[in-house]
């Protein structure tokens, strides 16, 4: 090579370089000598945003064609592909346009028709097209979505940020600063009093429980009874349907009776006889007349009827309320449930009774004392233990009454003594709910703390503190929701439900 000028060097350089430039546009590239080899087909998308000539055509992520033209057809963008002759595609297959990645190309993906349907022919339509939705609405519906959230943000700021929204605000948790001072005051002053009824209590559901094991048997019984009566019922009908029949035939005493026309003329008779009584009654005369058509008497009957109707209104204006609480709590990481039926005769007194699945159950406190003689010194000792059992269901019966937007409830919490007090703001929107329960001796009363939100129709959500006050570090948070129904939502069902045949 020596003998080669530097000239002949760097053209031999160049051609080296083009050929290689051109086998690597011919491998990697789209351009084929000999022109294309397979078969056009078109579709006709709403839109083709982004797609571009020369793009490829997929099928399960395999390219088996490309894009070679993109034209305006009536408003609508009509796509004409070139697919590889080796690869016949179904007459009923669906042409969609996708993304590559988040920011990639586009690209037409094939869907697969039916295996048997008839092939396309070259320039042919795709019947099948559908442009999924793209990153550009994706980001016009989260501006929307944006939007709306800035304006629910902005309204709630106005709300909650008004001088009569925070003089609310202040005075409720004045009132209930107020409201747990009182119940310490009541609740300290009649501790022995509440223990005295929890005591009580807990003896009352013990004869409960006892009363109904003891008399499972009887109840069985009963229903056995019963259904032997029925079938006395029965028996019993078919001898009145024999004796009817014996009747109409004239067998028998009250068969000849019946049919007998002596009997017809006298119970003729008798009738004509009530038509002339009745007539005097109407007249006024005789005893029963004058008692009919006293003016007294009248009056005394429609007081009578009217104090009847008074008490059927009352009966009516009760109202009934079924309601459901699930509670996550997040030490024991478990559920507690609630359901109560509460009874309402006014609209500020009602009768509350339910049932409570706790995760913790039911608190039991034993009690040990040993007394000890050391060199004439007696010392007496007291051991506490304290065991919770997670199978027991509790009850709560309980009373309460309305004053303004506070509610105070006094009685049964989860199978022991308690009170409670309820604060409503907003409508009765939100509610503040403070409960203490499960009094004992040496340790703190169990105080639960919560508030729910009733945010659409009989929803709500809740959360709050459970056990504020323990000394055994059993202060859990807790937050879940529930749902209530009044007796009229009850009978919208009812009445509602398709009816079987």
């Amino acid at each position: 090579m020596s003998g080669v000028s530097t000239e002949a060097k760097v053209g031999i350089f160049v051609l080296v370089g083009l050929a290689v430039l051109a086998y690597m546009t011919i491998r990697l590239g789209s351009f084929k000598i000999g022109g294309p080899e397979g078969y056009e087909v078109y579709a006709v998308f709403d839109q083709a945003t982004g797609l571009k000539k020369m793009a490829p055509v997929e099928m399960a992520g395999i390219q088996i064609g490309q894009v070679e033209k993109i034209a305006l057809d009536n408003g609508k963008a009509r796509v004409t592909m070139m697919i590889s002759k080796d690869v016949p595609l179904a007459q009923d297959v669906n042409a969609l346009i996708r993304t590559r990645g988040v920011l990639g190309d586009k690209y037409v993906a094939m869907e697969p028709g039916t295996p048997n349907a008839p092939k396309l022919k070259d320039g042919q339509q795709i019947t099948r097209a559908s442009v999924p939705t793209d990153l550009d609405q994706v980001m016009a519906r989260v501006g929307e979505v944006a939007d709306n959230i800035r304006q629910i943000t902005e309204s709630l700021k106005v709300s909650i940020a008004s001088p009569e929204s925070t003089r609310n605000i202040s005075e409720a948790l004045a009132n209930l600063r107020e409201l747990t001072g009182s119940l310490k005051t009541v609740v300290s002053t009649n501790e022995a009093r509440l223990n005295r009824i929890v005591s009580n209590m807990d003896r009352f559901t013990g004869d409960l429980s006892e009363l109904s094991s003891d008399n499972k048997k009887a109840l069985s019984e009963t229903i056995k009874n019963f259904q032997i009566a029925s079938v006395q019922m029965q028996k019993t009908i078919a001898s009145l349907n024999s004796v009817m029949t014996k009747v109409d035939k004239g067998e028998g005493t009250i068969g000849q009776l019946v049919n007998n026309k002596q009997t017809i003329d006298d119970l003729n008779s008798t009738l004509a006889s009530l038509k002339e009584v009745s007539k005097k009654i109407e007249k006024g005369e005789g005893s029963i007349g004058k008692l009919v058509n006293d003016d007294t008497t009248v009056t005394k009957i429609d007081e009578a009827l009217t104090g009847i109707n008074d008490y059927l209104a009352r009966a009516d204006a009760w109202k009934v309320f079924v309601e459901y609480r699930g509670e996550y709590v997040f030490k024991e990481e478990s559920l507690r449930s609630e359901l109560n039926l509460r009874l309402q005769p006014k609209a500020d007194k009602f009768f509350l009774i339910g049932v409570v699945d706790d995760p913790r159950g039911k608190r039991a406190e034993t009690q040990t004392y040993k007394t000890v003689d050391v060199d004439g010194v007696v010392t007496k000792t007291q051991t506490n233990s304290v065991t919770y059992n997670r199978d027991d269901l509790t009850f709560n019966v309980q009373f309460g009454k309305r004053f303004w937007d506070l509610t105070l409830r006094a009685g049964i919490f989860s199978s022991t003594g308690g009170l409670g007090a309820d604060y409503y703001l907003f409508n009765d929107k939100l509610k503040l709910t403070l409960e203490a329960y499960e009094w004992r001796k040496d340790t703190n009363p169990r105080v639960r703390f919560a508030a729910s939100y009733d945010f659409w129709n009989s929803f709500y959500i809740s959360a709050g503190v459970d056990d504020i006050a323990s000394d055994d570090g059993n202060t859990s948070f807790f937050m879940g929701g529930g749902i209530y129904f009044s007796d009229d939502d009850i009978k919208f069902l009812l009445t509602s439900a398709p009816s079987t045949p």
